[in-house]
């Protein structure tokens, strides 16, 4: 059974992608649960952008040193260790009696779930030739966006049924099957191959790391990676939920409705965008129109954000459907890397991404609450934080028309 199951990349590739669905569940969960998890554990907004931006910290951070065990100990043991990390983070917070509690059971789910795309990458890049790494990238990530459905409606039921601590001790017994799974069927790469850095030494492996930093056709990308994920995750997975609350008072389960349909646009957008990079023959124009839409949508909700809540509900949709340009940008990064530099190349894109996620939830709690100490009205106080968001990602988009655009049709055969 073993044997058949690990016979090809496909299996392997099932199971990875089900561990991406936790990954994503994790990044966004809090969102829906988050007055619950603040009254109960009496956060303010500062300390709630903390909570929430822990996990991407430790995501972000883990990147190089994941990169570089890709690289040299393959996805299957990476993957597998870092997942045992995961489960005892879960534990931990749902335990949680204090901030601190907290924070550290959702930095162990962060170190988790750190390699899990990436190490998925990095096996399509070493089964599927480049011009079909972009589209299966795509089918991966799209299915990955089940787990923010999961932490829609369902967790908001979940979470009613059991608790929200309840719901978290589920999601450990979650990660200790996706272990078990992982080492049952992931293959690293094809009959033959070893992990691309297997016969490096530590500093042949760190210069590596640097010949990947100083790679200029990376640098405009940059930008684009820190805010446009982080703009997405920030609204869908920490504060669409709060807004909900204070300005259209919806109840869990009615926030979990309206987080559903912003998570379906997350779901189905890498593969219109999929689709589009193939008929435009282009990466980089499909993921600007996606940045000038949302743009659009977030401008839209700091003008009237308290206008009604379908209103309010569309806009965020927008949001999730034209800002997910994701894995737009980490195709275009891939084709600048060696076949020993992919592992540490996607990581520190996938890093940066992460790095935002966590600086601008953090950066946007402060606001938050210090425009709350300031007394204005919740509707108000989201105006302001939409449009503060529409204007990060407008300085990105501005360096981002300087990258480099290959065409998608010349990475055929």
């Amino acid at each position: 059974m073993i044997a058949t199951l690990r016979r090809g990349p496909l299996p392997g590739l099932a199971a990875l992608s089900l561990t991406y669905v936790l990954s994503q569940f994790f990044r966004i969960a809090i969102g829906v649960v988050a007055p619950e998890i603040a009254a109960d554990l009496a956060l303010d907004p500062a300390r709630l952008g903390i909570l929430s931006a822990a996990w991407f910290v430790a995501f972000a951070a883990a990147q190089i040193p994941v990169g570089v065990a890709l690289d040299r100990f393959g996805p299957r043991l990476t993957i597998a260790v870092l997942l045992a990390f995961g489960a005892a983070g879960c534990a931990v917070f749902a335990m949680a009696q204090s901030l601190a509690m907290a924070v550290l059971g959702q930095l162990l789910i962060g170190l988790g779930c750190a390699p899990m795309l990436m190490g998925t990458l990095v096996v399509i890049a070493r089964f599927y030739e480049p011009a079909r790494f972009a589209s299966t990238a795509a089918i991966v990530i799209s299915f990955g966006g089940l787990g923010t459905l999961l932490g829609a409606t369902p967790l908001a039921l979940a979470a009613e049924l059991v608790g929200w601590r309840g719901a978290f001790l589920g999601m450990a017994a979650a990660m200790a099957a996706a272990l078990a799974l992982v080492l049952l069927a992931v293959r690293d790469g094809p009959p033959g191959t070893r992990p691309g850095a297997a016969g490096e030494s530590l500093g042949q492996i760190l210069k590596g790391v640097g010949r990947v930093i100083a790679n200029r056709n990376l640098w405009p990308l940059l930008p684009m990676a820190f805010f446009a994920y982080a703009v997405v995750v920030t609204l869908r997975g920490l504060w669409l939920g709060p807004y909900l609350d204070e300005v259209f008072g919806l109840d869990p389960v009615g926030r979990g409705q309206v987080l559903l349909l912003v998570s379906l646009s997350m779901v189905i957008a890498p593969l219109i965008f999929a689709t589009l990079e193939r008929r435009l023959d282009s990466r980089r124009g499909p993921a600007m129109a996606g940045c000038a839409l949302t743009i659009a949508a977030l401008a839209g909700l700091a003008l009237a954000p308290a206008a009604s809540l379908a209103l309010a509900a569309a806009l965020a949709g927008v949001v999730g459907l034209t800002g997910m340009t994701y894995s737009l940008i980490m195709a275009q990064g891939r084709r600048f890397l060696g076949p020993q530099e992919i592992g540490r190349g996607l990581t520190l894109l996938n890093g940066v991404n992460m790095a935002g996620a966590a600086v601008v939830q953090i950066a946007t709690g402060a606001m938050v609450a210090a425009l709350r100490a300031l007394g204005l009205a919740p509707s108000e106080i989201y105006g302001w934080l939409f449009a503060a968001l529409a204007l990060a990602l407008a300085g990105a988009l501005l360096v981002y028309r300087r990258s480099r655009d290959l065409r998608v049709s010349s990475l055929a055969g």
